[in-house]
């Protein structure tokens, strides 16, 4: 008997060969995660906060102490919604009309500053939504004391600070880009915006700096702790706040990494990961090191479709201790498959997507609740009965689906928008360390629990071939029921065996270990 615990431990290696991985290693999967030294089928998504007025391409949540809002920005318009199960959305585009057309996903950024919303288009000039109210909601309006004539490509913020990156400056009908100049606000008053652009006052604290060690563009700049990283298209710089007169001090962390795009970063608790555009890296200010090196690298960025990579973004699902590589697959132009990496564990999953721009992180609406109207079972269901998924202390993932106007809370039920979707977890090459040996396989034992419909049975299949990498000759699948079974029965004969745990309904299912009966069948 061969026992095969700690299931979780690497979770799926796909850059390995499968014969040279530990036992407990996984050499494939989909829809499935490594969470607490276990595989799980990944839970899926649920349409919420109603039907969005105008296609979504990104996300901002906003809370205040009394409402969860998401902000929502469509190619020429800005809408909000308060939440619950069919949503109320308010239009607060701008009183002028229309933002400037073809503004989609990487075209927008924004943050909350000092509780006030501000959005930025890379077109138009950035703009802010104060106050924050949904009730009467104010529109949205320029920024308050933007300069003439100056627009940028991203916004972010900084302690008291708004930063424009990636700025061009309009005099009389010329326009000059300057895609690497780090421009700085005054330092604003509490809740309130900056009261100065000027980078040429002796008596304010705003200024300009250019990173110009190598040629790409800024993309985006993320707090972290007491420091501030800075993305290139080829590099990654950081900053921090040292006071007047020089307000910062600039300096390059690396020039092997640049990010992907506007959203390829995002801060964790052990420092910020970077989904760069030769490796997936994480930064902690001063250093940068791999993650997915002989891991999934390779698997990665073999995958993503050549044209539209500049589409790619992180999402940190932090209830799960989880980095969300989000990245269109080949022919696709919006992200549609996330590798999830687990970085208190270490562990590699994979997740399909609906087609989608933009996920956030946000406090989803108390309103939206799971009550015995609720359509399904009860079983079916992994949102306890009456139960809010809203928690002040606890954020959602929310995914914006730009094909169907939907927006979609992830981690929720067994299904996906109420489809079923096929989940399975699968290891090949395993050789016991004789690949002489010829093995039979009679029995597999399975210790697993099963969520969501009782009625709903998961599939094993058991395979072997008598090559390291040989195409594998599959028996089953056997209908297995983790509640009243333990073990299946098979007679599977070869060097290297295989083992595939998979369902395609809505049941979902978490392996803990397993365990396989093997008999010598001779040595080739």
């Amino acid at each position: 008997m061969i026992f095969v615990k700690d299931v979780g431990q690497y979770g799926i290696i796909k850059d390995k060969p499968a014969y040279d991985l530990p036992i407990n290693a996984w050499s494939d999967g989909m829809n499935v995660r490594a969470f607490e030294n276990s595989m799980q089928k990944f839970t899926g998504h649920r349409q919420a906060l109603g039907t969005p007025t105008v296609a979504p391409f990104f996300l901002l949540p906003i809370k205040t102490t009394t409402d969860a809002l998401w902000v929502y920005c469509g190619a020429t318009a800005v809408y909000v919604t308060q939440g619950s199960l069919t949503g109320t959305h308010k239009n607060i585009t701008r009183s002028s009309g229309a933002y400037s057309a073809g503004t989609t996903s990487q075209n927008w950024t924004g943050l909350v500053f000092g509780g006030i919303g501000i959005l930025n288009n890379s077109v138009d000039v950035p703009q802010m939504w104060n106050p924050v109210n949904f009730s009467t909601p104010q529109l949205l309006q320029d920024l308050s004391n933007w300069q003439t004539g100056v627009t940028c490509k991203a916004i972010s913020g900084f302690k008291n600070f708004l930063i424009a990156l990636d700025v061009s400056k309009t005099v009389g009908s010329t326009t000059t880009r300057y895609p690497r100049l780090f421009k700085w606000s005054h330092s604003s008053s509490s809740n309130a915006v900056p009261s100065s652009w000027d980078e040429n006052s002796s008596s304010l604290d705003g200024g300009e700096y250019s990173l110009e060690s190598t040629q790409g563009h800024i993309l985006n700049a993320q707090a972290l702790k007491d420091s501030l990283i800075i993305t290139k298209e080829d590099a990654i710089w950081g900053a921090s706040h040292i006071g007047p007169p020089f307000i910062f001090r600039f300096y390059e962390i690396s020039q092997q990494f640049g990010a992907l795009s506007k959203h390829a970063m995002v801060e964790t608790e052990i420092g910020m990961v970077i989904f760069g555009t030769d490796d997936i890296v994480l930064c902690d200010g001063q250093t940068v090191k791999s993650v997915t090196t002989r891991k999934m690298r390779r698997y990665i960025y073999n995958a993503i479709d050549p044209t539209h990579w500049a589409n790619s973004f992180v999402v940190l699902n932090q209830p799960h201790s989880e980095v969300w590589f989000c990245f269109p697959r080949s022919g696709k132009m919006y992200p549609n498959l996330a590798v999830t990496w687990n970085y208190k564990e270490n562990t590699f999953g994979i997740r399909e997507l609906p087609e989608t721009p933009h996920i956030a992180r946000g406090i989803v609406n108390p309103s939206d609740t799971v009550t015995w109207a609720d359509s399904g079972s009860w079983d079916s269901d992994l949102e306890s009965w009456d139960s809010n998924v809203y928690n002040p202390a606890q954020s959602r993932l929310m995914l914006a689906e730009e094909d169907a106007t939907k927006l979609q809370l992830l981690d929720t039920t067994n299904q996906f928008d109420s489809s079923h979707y096929t989940s399975y977890v699968e290891r090949t090459g395993i050789h016991l360390d004789d690949p002489s040996l010829i093995k039979l396989v009679k029995k597999v034992h399975l210790n697993m629990d099963k969520t969501g419909d009782a009625s709903g049975n998961v599939e094993i299949m058991v395979g072997a071939s008598n090559t390291p990498e040989g195409a594998v000759t599959w028996a089953g699948p056997y209908s297995f029921d983790p509640e009243t079974q333990n073990k299946i029965d098979t007679l599977v004969s070869g060097k290297y065996l295989a083992l595939r745990i998979q369902s395609s309904t809505n049941v979902g299912w978490r392996l803990n270990s397993y365990a396989m009966d093997v008999a010598s069948n001779g040595v080739d």
